[in-house]
């Protein structure tokens, strides 16, 4: 015979401090849990939207991103023989030779602060290669003048972005820049940056060479010997689809991940220690109580069975109101600062049933772990001898 849930909502509310702590403490992990992972997948999803396996990425060798890469005209010629590039209309190779550099601009208050964001110079070709970058408000650059477009996501985050601002950015001659467009590139890390021309951009930074060659190839299945060919003899360089160089560029936050994710299992851990606290406190204030429910006809399983329940309850009200704190943050945009470019890439913040799934499952570890041992030694207390005492 099983006791009546309304019996262990009862209990819990009985011991209003007790049950408040360790309320709060599980909702504290739950909510700090569904931030990392919205955390962890906001940027998979950015980075799992950048580049694409049919582009092949050329950057000096020993360079690990493209604001470390110099790569000079002669080398870049070289690459235009790369094997199963694909041609434009005009029978010239799809490859983009780009400058990535950054420019320190201020983010949107709060907080205000500075942020390292990349510019790149790019031409014509740029457009045909990222075939995801799309303009989707006002218009393209002029070649020939100091114009920019940008990102969705940059303008979301940074000051003076908008279509008809002006930025200031260049080296050892700062010269302003208007914003006449806006482009999307379907999520990915590219929105995150400002585009100019190349030569303009090259000018204003004092650079007489690029950062990388992005080659588009005709088939995917052929990025295998175009990467063979730039590391090999006839260019030497390095060399890798720009899908895997994206997913390189967040290695970093998986190192993150991990780290919060041992700080996250202490939490647990605590949590359990404060649902087994106020389960044997109640065990021990209850034990006439738990004495004449046994003298009633309820079984021992029944009184584990109670304790779990109350664990749970705390537990799982917990996990919802931790959830729906945590929702505040959903879909709002963060950047982070990437430690091969050295400047920042924007993602969002996105809670998924994954996430939910996650902080449930930790939440009923949690009322389980934290009730089994209170539960056993209420199942184990001698009517007589608790009914005489009391």
């Amino acid at each position: 015979m099983a006791l009546p849930l309304y019996y262990n909502w009862r209990n819990l509310l009985v011991r209003k401090l007790s049950t408040g702590l360790t309320f709060v403490i599980v909702a504290v992990v739950v909510a700090v849990l569904a931030v990392l992972l919205s955390f962890s997948e906001g940027i998979r999803a950015s980075m799992k939207s950048s580049g694409s396996s049919a582009n092949i990425v050329a950057l000096q060798t020993g360079a690990t991103a493209e604001s470390t890469s110099i790569i000079r005209p002669e080398e870049a010629a070289r690459m235009m023989q790369t094997p199963g590039v694909a041609r434009g209309r005009d029978g010239q190779p799809l490859v983009s030779h780009e400058l990535c550099v950054q420019a320190s601009i201020p983010r949107r208050p709060p907080p205000g602060n500075p942020a390292n964001v990349a510019v790149r110079g790019v031409d014509d070709t740029a457009f045909l290669v990222h075939a995801e970058v799309q303009l989707i408000e006002g218009r393209m650059f002029n070649p020939a003048a100091h114009e920019v477009i940008v990102g969705r996501a940059a303008r979301e985050r940074y000051r003076n972005l908008e279509v008809g601002g002006e930025i200031t950015i260049g080296r050892s001659t700062d010269k302003t820049f208007s914003v006449v467009g806006i482009f999307e590139a379907g999520g990915g890390a590219l929105e995150s940056e400002i585009w100019g021309p190349r030569s303009m951009i090259s000018d204003v930074y004092l650079r007489r060479f690029t950062s990388s060659a992005i080659m588009r190839l005709d088939d995917p299945g052929m990025a295998l010997a175009a990467i063979e060919y730039i590391r090999g003899p006839a260019v030497r360089m390095n060399a890798k689809t720009e899908a895997d160089y994206y997913v390189d560029l967040s290695s970093k936050t998986r190192e993150i991940v991990v780290l919060t994710t041992i700080l996250i299992a202490i939490m647990a851990v605590g949590a359990v220690f404060a649902v087994a606290t106020t389960m044997y406190t109640s065990v021990d204030s209850r034990r006439r109580e738990i004495a004449m429910l046994r003298t009633l006809g309820f079984s021992r399983g029944s009184v584990i069975a109670a304790f779990l329940t109350e664990s749970l309850l705390i537990c799982m009200v917990a996990c919802a109101v931790g959830l729906l704190g945590s929702l505040f943050v959903s879909g709002s945009r963060q950047d982070y600062l990437s430690d091969q470019t050295w400047t920042v890439i924007a993602y969002e913040l996105r809670i998924t049933p994954v996430t939910v799934a996650s902080a449930v499952g930790l939440s009923i570890l949690v009322g389980v772990a934290g009730a089994v041992a209170p539960a056993l030694r209420a199942a184990r207390i001698r009517v007589i001898e608790a009914l005489r005492k009391g």
